[in-house]
């Protein structure tokens, strides 16, 4: 992961926590133990994906900001390497060329870089994020882009059944599912597909983006599904080393609601094979 001109330079400042992290551009950052996590993603973003911080990508110290390459700001609080490679490099949720006044129900929205995405392409975003912390950075988020702000709708609920559950209660993390063991919970509400349509008086959406670590496999029964034009699912399999679903059966209700155009694929570069973790794209 060192390996760039710089790599031997940084080595003392990540054992440290304190000093200069220079990136293989030049540009260079002060780390600390405080943003140690965020500095140690954004330097990871930029040597394994090639990404040029502070000129493409550019990085506002004060205000403790990354801003796109198409203007779409985030806090460096939260920030996760993986997860934005694969929404802003990889472009994995990629649905259509035209999105405008499209409606997109994402759930699982993290530190809502997807909504920001969706809503960036011209969509109405629905976004539901069930843990708190990542909800407030995302929250956040919005306010840093208040034009696109205005395009989404954030809750945060979990996705699942009509209920209330108790949900993991960490700081944010993009691994975190209601599957996850925790000593720390709270109380949220969740709610099914077919009571955000009834409740936001969604009468023909569009896209409906999931990516909520293993309950797909409760949403996938909702007959609602049926009303959308395109569905895509980021599947987990493999949860505490539990298996919890199989990517044929989300398939199969798929199609049962009337999608026959159907891919699957690998959305990261993480080591797992398509039965435990990938992405399934429906369209009818």
């Amino acid at each position: 992961m060192l390996n760039n001109r710089n790599g031997f330079k940084n080595i003392l400042p990540l054992l440290l926590k304190k000093g200069k992290i220079t990136f293989p551009n030049g540009f260079s950052i002060t780390v600390n133990k405080e943003n140690f996590r965020d500095v140690l993603a954004l330097y990871l973003f930029s040597i394994k994906y090639g990404v040029n911080i502070g000129d493409e990508w550019k990085v506002n110290e004060e205000h403790y900001t990354i801003a796109t390459p198409d203007g779409i700001k985030f806090s460096l609080r939260g920030f996760d390497h993986i997860i934005f490679a694969e929404t802003f490099l990889y472009d994995t949720h990629f649905t259509d060329f035209d999105l405008n006044g499209r409606i997109v129900i994402h759930a699982g929205a993290y530190v809502g870089e997807t909504a920001l995405y969706y809503a960036k392409k011209g969509a109405y975003v629905y976004a539901f994020e069930p843990q708190l912390d990542c909800y407030e950075i995302a929250k956040h988020n919005l306010e840093l882009n208040p034009d696109l702000a205005k395009k989404v709708t954030l809750k945060n609920w979990a996705i699942g059944h009509d209920d209330d559950l108790e949900f993991p209660s960490i700081e944010c993390n993009g691994d975190m599912s209601l599957f996850k063991e925790s000593s720390k919970k709270m109380r949220i509400r969740s709610v099914s597909i077919s009571t955000i349509l009834k409740e936001f008086n969604i009468l023909n959406p569009d896209i409906l983006d999931l990516d909520i670590k293993g309950a797909e496999f409760y949403v996938i029964n909702d007959k609602s599904l049926e009303k959308f034009r395109v569905i895509r699912i980021e599947y987990e399999t493999l949860i505490n080393g539990k298996k919890v679903g199989d990517p044929n059966y989300l398939i199969d209700k798929l199609k049962s609601y009337g999608f026959n155009k159907i891919r699957i694929y690998k959305h990261n570069e993480l080591p797992f094979p398509l039965s435990v973790n990938g992405t399934i794209v429906a369209y009818k």
